[in-house]
C-alpha cells in the first residue's frame, strides 16, 4: 500500500475547491465557530476558528494554530485545516444536540527548517521516502455534545457551547501499520483529543 502524495493533496484540494462558495457566503468569511483543543495530533494545545458548511450546517471547516511547548519534546508550531461532517443530530430536548459519530479529514502542516515538504533528491534517491515531513494527511472520527447557552449568555453572541474528543490517524501511521502488522497493534496508530468549541 503505497499513498501517492500528489494524489493525495489535489484530492484534498478538490474537497476544499467544493466547499468555498459555502464559505464566500459567510460574510467575508467572519468566523462562526471558536475552538480550544488538547492533543489529537495538532499540537500539545489548539487554538481556532471555524465556519458551518452546507444549507443544513452538518458541515465545518476549523482552521487552528497548534504548538508542543519546549518541555514536551521541543518547541514546534502545527497549523491544520479541519473538515468534519456532522450526519446524525440527535436533539436532548432542551438540553442541546448531540452529534454522535462525525466522520472528517484534516491536513496538518509543520513549519520549520528541520521539516521539508519535499525532500532533497540529491541526499535520497527518488522513492526512497514517498512521505513529506512537514504534511500530514489525516482521517478522523469524533462525537459532538452542543449544550444550549443559557439566556444570561445569549447576549454574549454565543448560541451553543459544544465538548467533543476526536480520534484520528494519519497516512504515515496507517502505511507503517499495513506493513508492520504483526508487530505494531492498530490501537497504537491512533491518536486522542479533547476541545470544546463555541458556536456564534
Amino acid at each position: 500500500m503505497m499513498l501517492n502524495f500528489k494524489t493525495t493533496c489535489y484530492s484534498f484540494f478538490c474537497i476544499m475547491l467544493y466547499a468555498a462558495p459555502d464559505l464566500m457566503a459567510q460574510r467575508f468569511l467572519i468566523p462562526e465557530t471558536a475552538m480550544v483543543q488538547r492533543a489529537g495530533s495538532i499540537g500539545y494545545n489548539a487554538f481556532g476558528v471555524g465556519y458551518n458548511l452546507f444549507t443544513n450546517k452538518n458541515g465545518s471547516l476549523d482552521l487552528a494554530w497548534g504548538y508542543v511547548p519546549k518541555s514536551k519534546g521541543g518547541r514546534q508550531d502545527i497549523f491544520a485545516a479541519k473538515f468534519a461532517y456532522r450526519p446524525i443530530n440527535i436533539r436532548l430536548k432542551n438540553f442541546g444536540t448531540w452529534s454522535a459519530i462525525n466522520p472528517g479529514l484534516f491536513v496538518t502542516h509543520h513549519p520549520g527548517g528541520k521539516f521539508h515538504t519535499t525532500l532533497n533528491k540529491d541526499q535520497y534517491p527518488d522513492g526512497y521516502y514517498w512521505w513529506s515531513s512537514a504534511v500530514r494527511f489525516h482521517l478522523s472520527a469524533s462525537t459532538e455534545l452542543k449544550i444550549n447557552t443559557p439566556k444570561n449568555l445569549l447576549k454574549t453572541g454565543v448560541e451553543q457551547i459544544a465538548l467533543y474528543g476526536e480520534f484520528n490517524t494519519n497516512e504515515l501511521y496507517a502505511v507503517s501499520w499495513f506493513k508492520n502488522r504483526e508487530h505494531l497493534p492498530l490501537r497504537d496508530i491512533f491518536k486522542l483529543g479533547f476541545g470544546i468549541k463555541a458556536y456564534f
